[in-house]
């Protein structure tokens, strides 16, 4: 399956569960917690002048004198709307229940003959009981309405119940029944709404702020006559009427409601809810339908791209997803529109997200430790890491680079293995190779392969080394002071490593099939690294290092001009070095290079005799200068070519 199609598929799931929590109980408690935040943000806003609140509160109660566990006389009602009468308000909403009759009748004449001066709405209230018989148990719903003595006389039946979802109270209208279907709410019935083109069950409440935010007069100044409020403050006014008792003691404890702004008085919420339909500016919402093609596929769109971009990108892509959402819903709201989605930007697609990325990072550890793994055979762990983190390491395919190139081999390896078992060779090399491969490791070098008992080594790839021919050679002196220590131990024959150096072009990467493939150096560069390590056995020495490895070490190492050669193969006359751990006494270094100088003038005599004193005086150049002897001897008899320019010709591989 491709990550294309997986990502699809996944992204469908994802849709397919977000659809399943919006249709859910879920999706409806926690998708309008967005228009808490966005209030909250936005703040308050003006609320229209038409509303008053006349609120019965603690200081009412104080100030005429009705205890705090009482409910309210309707004596006192009767008062307040005598009063009112006077400002001449557009509309009185009491949002109060007058249930029964009074113990003395004339009470209640009395608030009908007040109510039949205003235009009054009265509190309805329905209720559902359980209800118990011997066929079984049911619920019976019953309607509150005010007296009828009190309807009688104009007063119209609203609605007070509220649309409480979970705590909160945020939709705009109450759900009816059969009973009271086409009864107006309080909010209605105070702003004379006729029905048309106003709210959905679907649609929210537009709340202006916290509590004391629509203008509010304590119930006892309307009604006390020592105190003169203007003429002109509630004319054509919309008044409600109801409990504020901070306190939140008595009737009041039932009648405070949690909104976007906190927690908010019945009355308030009524006052709020007709502010909305004189203003037209409740919050509207889209059908579901609407709703849930624009979430698939602001889902779908988003887990795509969340689960197909690298971790990086996706948390990037995920900030501009919930940045743009949140913008996008926050400007709708203050236009009086909603947009859900907060569980979908905040909740869903950061899941979605943390799973892609830990996929992401399992696959690609995964990956990382295969190439580990495939290049700890070439090079050390850190070395090892580091290339691992290069996703085409492991692909098919070469570059031409500038490296240097290393052969080693056990001198007269063969006549050694032939004097011991089988399981004692295989050993003595596991011990040797490990201990080589140590100092190869430490000084960041590359190994290609084992060959037998020599071993094949580059530097310069495939982690990029300037100083790669000075690493060479300092690799190559360890590895005699570990060979040294290696025979010290005494657990297996002495032996001793030859090595040949060499810097130039060559052709570096994972050569071979597209099923099978080595990580491996191929070259001239690399035949003539062989080469040198070869010609070790002709010098007598231990490490020879060309010329182009001599110019990059600039003085670095202790090295001597061991002639010029030319092998098989190749036209080209190759400078060689000796490389020493020490430096050679200075007046062996001189017959040496006296001799080399002399040879090359083919000064014969002179060369014989500087060659002679070196071999009596340096053991280490020994062979070196009776193969020079040996040479000289031979074009003594057959002088060589008028092209001949002093290097000595290796015929035999």
């Amino acid at each position: 399956m491709t990550r294309w199609l997986l990502a699809i598929l996944v992204a469908a799931m994802a849709s397919l569960i977000h659809l399943g929590y919006y249709l859910s109980p879920l999706g409806a408690r926690f998708e309008p917690v967005a228009l808490d935040i966005w209030s909250g943000i936005r703040g308050q806003l003006p609320v229209p002048d038409e509303i008053v609140i006349v609120a019965i509160d603690e200081q009412s109660y104080g100030v005429l004198d009705v205890p705090l566990n009482q409910s309210w006389p309707r004596e006192l009602h009767t008062k307040l709307l005598n009063s009112l009468s006077q400002f001449k308000p557009r509309k009185v909403a009491f949002d109060v229940l007058f249930l029964g009759e009074s113990p003395q009748s004339k009470i209640d004449q009395n608030l009908a003959a007040a109510v039949k001066e205003l235009p009054v709405t009265l509190a309805a209230d329905s209720i559902v009981r359980d209800q118990s018989s011997s066929s079984g148990s049911f619920k019976i719903e019953e309607v509150l309405l005010p007296l009828d003595l009190l309807l009688n006389s104009g007063g119209t039946p609203a609605l007070i119940n509220l649309p409480e979802d979970w705590g909160y109270i945020r939709r705009f209208n109450t759900t009816r029944t059969s009973m009271t279907k086409g009864m107006p709410t309080l909010s209605e019935s105070a702003v004379d709404f006729d029905g048309s083109d106003g709210p959905t069950q679907r649609d929210f409440i537009n709340f202006y702020g916290p509590r004391d935010t629509i203008t509010t007069i304590p119930y006892y100044k309307l009604i006390d006559d020592q105190l003169k409020l203007p003429p002109q403050l509630l004319k054509d006014k919309i008044v409600f009427v109801g409990l504020k008792l901070q306190t939140d003691v008595g009737p009041s404890q039932k009648d405070v409601f949690m909104t976007p702004f906190g927690r908010l008085f019945g009355m308030e919420i009524h006052a709020t809810a007709a502010a909305n339909l004189l203003d037209g500016n409740w919050i509207k919402r889209a059908s579901a339908t609407k709703e849930i093609l624009l979430l698939s596929l602001f889902c779908l769109l988003g887990c795509f791209l969340l689960l197909t971009l690298r971790p990086l990108l996706g948390l990037v892509t995920l900030v501009v997803v919930i940045t743009s959402w949140s913008i996008v819903s926050y400007l709708a709201f203050t236009s009086s529109l909603f947009i859900p989605g907060i569980v979908l930007s905040f909740i869903l697609l950061p899941l979605v997200f943390m799973s892609a990325t830990l996929y992401y990072y399992f696959v690609t550890r995964r990956s990382q430790l295969q190439m580990v793994s495939a290049f700890e055979h070439y090079l050390s762990p850190e070395m090892a890491r580091s290339v691992a983190k290069d996703k085409n390491s492991l692909s098919l395919g070469g570059e031409k680079i500038w490296a240097t190139a290393m052969f080693t081999d056990i001198e007269g390896f063969t006549a050694i293995a032939e004097n011991m078992p089988a399981e004692q060779v295989s050993q003595m090399l596991n011990s040797y190779f490990s201990e080589v491969m140590e100092v190869v490791f430490q000084n960041q070098g590359t190994l290609l392969k084992f060959i037998g008992d020599a071993i094949f080594v580059i530097w310069g790839a495939p982690i990029k080394i300037s100083d790669h021919a000075s690493k060479a050679c300092a690799t190559a002196l360890a590895i005699q002071d570990e060979v040294k220590k290696f025979n010290s131990t005494g657990r297996f024959p002495p032996l001793n490593t030859r090595i040949g150096i060499h810097t130039g072009p060559m052709l570096v990467g994972n050569l071979g099939s597209s099923k099978r493939f080595d990580y491996t150096a191929i070259g001239d560069s690399v035949n003539l690294a062989s080469r040198l390590e070869a010609l070790n056995k002709y010098f007598g020495s231990y490490i020879l290092i060309s010329g182009s490895v001599n110019r990059e070490l600039a003085g670095a190492c202790s090295t001597t001009l061991a002639g010029s050669i030319k092998v098989v193969g190749k036209n080209e006359v190759i400078e060689l070095y000796f490389l020493h751990s020490q430096p050679l006494a200075e007046i062996v270094a001189e017959a040496w290079q006296q001799g080399l100088a002399s040879f090359r003038a083919r000064e014969w005599q002179a060369a014989v005799e500087k060659f002679t004193r070196v071999k009596e005086r340096e053991p280490q150049l020994l062979k070196a200068a009776q193969l020079y002897l040996d040479q000289i001897a031979v074009y003594t008899v057959s002088p060589p070519s008028p092209q001949w320019a002093g290097e000595l010709s290796f015929t035999a591989k």
